[in-house]
């Protein structure tokens, strides 16, 4: 092939090419000899209708598909013979095809940009892990010993804060009842917030067997706008009451937790879980110098963005923020649709879309340069991780169901990434320093 390459700016190349007559007139008797075996026509067998009659009925018809085809084989080639790398389809922009001459073609292509990633030696990064206290450690064991509280029925006390309550209810407003006012063997827990607050005092003293009546007023901006700002007067019985009553605080609580563990006495239990968490806390640092690394890598390669992808991305963003219920700019149609886009959302979206553009073609650069790859059985070990952190399940069905979704590309693809960054950052200059955790949320 024939083919000329214009470089219009860093991202748009213009192909030139030319289609030689012969192949033009081979492929139209090519396609007039299948037609021929195709159609009835009254008076003639099938594959034996002269060219003649099926030239005059479908002619035009069969030129212009001929033509088509062969300019999309034709480009196609084009731009693996040049090994452009195209981020959306090309764009015909002239087609002079004049009896008798060849057919010469030309077309637009967005295409990757083509570069080097700078030398990142240079980069600093700071890595900030969080300190392990002992209150930290205590609050995994307490949380342990939340989950392993059993249930006692209290008789002797009056009902406080984090007892769990069994009543019956009544509800009126001005003395009539409303949808949702009534309710028996209704259970909560005081103090979990779920209540109206002078539903909450009223509970708060009350014994079993005890009956009480009070009245309560909702706020104004209470969700049911049908009872906000009312007053209501409930009609309430103590049913039951329990409080839970956690394991103490001993060897045999930590052997009994986790079977999975191991603990061996209450002391290999603290030291085990403040090295799960500093294992966290330093996963956690890296993940966010990971981060702080990508963008320094930006700012020392600030690459050109093709728009096409600039605008596929930013369809992605809205489209995501529409499915956390985020919403974008108010349409009656669907981001997903190939459409101009609203000019508040592109102007809203573009800094933080060429931003993680920029980033995916540099780690992705560098993860080429480096040699970076997601192993099978590297990529199995992470399913096989998420499964478990799931509650368990089957790996390979959930392979199926996300390779349907795309996501299990994302995840080779966010696995990728993570160890290109975690290998650069190997040569670049760390900085490590200790947090308290305080410290840290505010930096963040």
């Amino acid at each position: 092939m024939d083919i000329e390459i214009e470089e219009v700016d860093t991202c748009n190349r213009k192909i030139k090419f030319s289609i030689p007559q012969q192949d033009y007139k081979q492929r139209i008797q090519n396609a007039f000899k299948t037609l021929s075996r195709q159609v009835n026509i009254p008076g003639f067998r099938k594959g034996k209708v002269p060219v003649s009659l099926l030239e005059k009925q479908y002619g035009p018809q069969v030129k212009r598909e001929a033509l088509s085809e062969l300019i999309n084989e034709w480009v196609t080639q084009a731009i693996q013979e040049k090994q452009l790398r195209a981020v959306s389809p090309p764009s015909l922009l002239d087609v002079q095809a004049e009896e008798g001459t060849d057919i010469q073609v030309s077309a637009s292509l967005e295409v990757l940009p083509d570069f080097e990633v700078a030398d990142y030696k240079d980069i600093e990064v700071d890595l900030k892990v969080t300190r392990v206290t002992d209150d930290d450690v205590n609050r995994v064991i307490e949380a342990h010993r939340e989950q392993a509280a059993k249930s006692v029925a209290v008789t002797d006390r009056p009902a406080k804060a984090k007892d769990f309550l069994k009543i019956d209810f009544i509800g009126t407003m001005d003395g009539e009842s409303f949808e949702g006012g009534e309710a028996r063997d209704y259970v909560l827990q005081l103090g979990a917030g779920h209540l109206v607050e002078g539903l909450e005092k009223a509970l708060t003293g009350m014994t079993v067997g005890e009956q009480k009546n009070s009245q309560v007023t909702f706020p104004e901006d209470f969700f049911n706008k049908t009872m906000a700002g009312r007053t209501v007067d409930f009609d309430i019985t103590l049913k039951g009451l329990q409080e839970k009553i956690p394991p103490a605080l001993d060897d045999e609580f930590a052997k009994s937790i986790d079977s999975g563990k191991k603990y061996e006495s209450l002391e290999d239990m603290k030291k085990k879980i403040r090295k799960e968490i500093e294992d966290y806390e330093g996963e956690e640092a890296r993940k966010e110098a990971g981060n702080q690394l990508a963008e320094k890598l930006v700012d020392k390669n600030p690459i050109h963005i093709p728009e096409g992808l600039i605008k596929e991305q930013i369809r992605f963003m809205i489209n995501e923020k529409k499915k956390k219920g985020g919403g974008g700019h108010d349409h009656d149609h669907d981001h997903d649709h190939d459409h101009e886009l609203d000019p508040a959302d592109e102007e809203k979206h573009r800094p933080q879309a060429v931003r993680l553009l920029q980033q995916e073609l540099v780690i992705d650069k560098l993860a080429s340069d480096l040699k970076v790859e997601i192993s099978p059985a590297d990529f199995d070990a992470e399913i096989s991780r998420i499964v478990q952190l799931l509650g368990g399940g089957d790996p390979a069905q959930l392979k199926a169901q996300w390779a349907k979704s795309g996501a299990l590309d994302r995840l080779r693809n966010k696995m990728k990434r993570e160890r290109t960054l975690e290998q650069v950052m190997q040569g670049v200059k760390i900085r490590e320093e200790m947090v308290d955790r305080k410290e840290n949320i505010a930096d963040n």
